[in-house]
């Protein structure tokens, strides 16, 4: 069996972990909401909500990906397999979404992406662009999360330069309160 190699991303989201799951994994094909680097998404087979649903992702007009949900753990954490498509050069691609929650409204998303190359050392040149990827996919999810609003190809640049000026204690949806000095 070939090594995989592991990227790992994670954000803090002010939702509670059940907003979090029901998005992730009961309308897992719905992933197109917050996913910038897609087009559109639709569930495809399976059952939605369980073990073996699965989704096809539009990369644009000629590309497409698709992906089964091959494991959960409770509501803790899920396994995702990319069946079918994907990026160039990936030989194998499989993540693991784990959901942590710090309290009733705010829970840490850590994504695992585990994959190998053809040929084996384009993996670590592929490690960087999986990884800016992947903040991409999270801010995106944290920015639906928070506001309900649509992200997409052409807004991420200015969600993700909005996320990157909130101090870690706000949300997309929260603003901070200015404090009046007497």
């Amino acid at each position: 069996m070939k090594k995989l190699r592991k990227v790992t991303v994670e954000i803090d989201i002010s939702t509670s972990k059940e907003n979090v799951w029901d998005l992730l994994f009961n309308r897992f094909g719905e992933v197109s909401l917050f996913n910038p680097l897609i087009d559109g998404s639709h569930h495809s087979n399976g059952k939605k909500g369980e073990v073996g649903c699965e989704r096809e992702c539009a990369i644009d007009a000629k590309h497409t990906v698709r992906e089964k949900i091959t494991a959960a753990r409770g509501n803790e954490s899920f396994d995702i397999d990319i069946i079918e498509g994907g990026l160039p050069m990936m030989d194998e691609m499989k993540a693991t979404i784990d959901l942590k929650a710090h309290h009733e409204n705010s829970t840490r998303v850590i994504f695992t992406m585990n994959y190998n190359t053809k040929p084996a050392f384009m993996g670590a040149l592929m490690k960087g662009m999986m990884t800016k990827m992947l903040n991409k996919l999270l801010i995106g999810l944290k920015y639906h999360l928070e506001t309900g609003k649509l992200v997409t190809k052409e807004n991420i640049k200015y969600i993700a330069r909005s996320y990157n000026n909130l101090n870690s204690d706000h949300s997309f949806g929260l603003k901070p309160q200015a404090v009046l000095v007497d």
